[in-house]
């Protein structure tokens, strides 16, 4: 995952930048990954512990 996310950020700092379909696309990928970024610092936030499994999303559900 680490190696995938890498080369896509190589192709976004070429100076000559991005085809504008493309940026479409990565921007589709890149919306997902910060969602799911900002579920997990929610979720290491929290000062309550998770009361039910309703608390967790899909995102957080297997989280410790």
């Amino acid at each position: 995952l680490k190696r995938c996310f890498d080369s896509i950020m190589s192709v976004i700092e070429k100076p000559g930048g991005v085809h504008p379909k493309m940026a479409k696309g990565l921007q589709k990928v890149f919306d997902k990954v910060e969602k799911v970024g900002g579920d997990i610092r929610a979720h290491k936030r929290r000062r309550t512990s998770l009361r039910t499994w309703k608390d967790s999303n899909e995102n957080t559900m297997y989280l410790d």
